[in-house]
């Protein structure tokens, strides 16, 4: 028994845990007078092996108080953001648990992504909780790799290369939970000579409940300038919707501490949208503090006039 245990005390005195911790407020007000307060503290315990580097495990955790002034309402819930264990060699990848599947190459939109696609006008953009799913990856060589990922009811297989240009993905998809059949492409690639970064991502779309087909795609460009202000658009067209979509985007840091960010999203078909600007000031290293809106045109039978008019302020501080 004893020396069980010291071989046991040995290989965990191998392990080597990190943890983060951060804290995020979300003050909201609309049209309708009703204000809003999220707030998000998240825990993020990472642990690696000193003699297996390439082997991690990580389990991020949230705590979540909602509330809510019109009906009066507070609700508290802890969840699994996510939490994983990864193998990533010279060769092979393989993940499993709640993790995010990094699937598409758009910046405002990517329909090819059946996980969970970009919400275009959620004010936090990048929080995309993880998919519960098994993945693998293998590289043929350091520009082309093959990936597999199987999460309940959706399988996606995607074959990636780089030809000359520009990274190019053909990608097979099966949904089930939106009856869905997909065959989609990824395009990423940088236009000689420009600096000017090109994209596109979509696929043509087969319904199997109802045996409609149709495509659903996306064209983007977007530029660098030297002093540090970029500059993108993308074009969308909906098959399902039948609709025509132009976004746009500018991030300006005139210094070190400040950040300005400007989207626009329209609907070609009855030209209603919404502008979203917002700014962020560093008041630390570990702190930000920004403001925005979502202000949207259009009548009230447009896409987007029926939505209300929405104003945030967002605290963020990282332990």
């Amino acid at each position: 028994m004893k020396r069980f245990t010291n071989l046991l005390m040995a290989g965990l005195a191998g392990f080597v845990p990190g943890l983060e911790l951060e804290n995020t407020n979300i003050l909201g007000y609309d049209d309708t007078r009703q204000l809003t307060d999220f707030n998000r503290f998240r825990a993020e315990l990472t642990v690696e092996h000193e003699e297996y580097p390439d082997l991690i495990g990580k389990l991020i955790v949230d705590n979540r108080n909602e509330y809510t002034t019109k009906p009066s309402d507070m609700h508290n819930t802890t969840e699994l953001y996510r939490g994983f264990v990864q193998y990533r060699g010279s060769e092979h990848f393989f993940s499993v648990g709640r993790q995010r599947i990094p699937l598409g190459v758009g910046r405002i939109w990517n329909p090819i992504d059946v996980f969970n696609p970009i919400d275009v006008e959620a004010i936090e953009t990048d929080e995309r909780e993880g998919t519960d799913s098994i993945r693998y990856e293998y590289a043929f060589s350091e520009l082309s790799n093959i990936d597999a990922t199987i999460a309940q009811d959706q399988v996606a297989i995607r074959v990636k290369g780089y030809l000359e240009y520009a990274d190019v993905a053909l990608i097979g998809l099966w949904d089930e939970d939106n009856d869905l059949e997909i065959i989609g492409w990824e395009l990423e690639g940088e236009l000689p000579q420009t600096g000017i970064e090109l994209r596109s991502e979509g696929g043509y779309f087969h319904h199997l409940a109802s045996g409609d087909r149709f495509t659903d795609y996306i064209v983007g460009a977007e530029y660098g300038f030297p002093n540090s202000l970029t500059v993108l658009a993308e074009y969308r067209y909906s098959g399902f919707a039948k609709s025509d979509y132009l976004g746009a985007m500018a991030s300006y840091q005139p210094a070190m501490l400040w950040l300005f960010n400007l989207l626009l999203v329209t609907s070609l078909n009855d030209q209603s949208g919404f502008i979203a600007p917002s700014v962020e000031y560093s008041l630390g290293d570990d702190m930000t503090l920004s403001a925005g809106a979502f202000l949207y045109f259009g009548s009230d039978d447009d896409e987007f006039g029926q939505a209300d008019d929405r104003f945030y302020l967002r605290w963020f501080v990282h332990f």
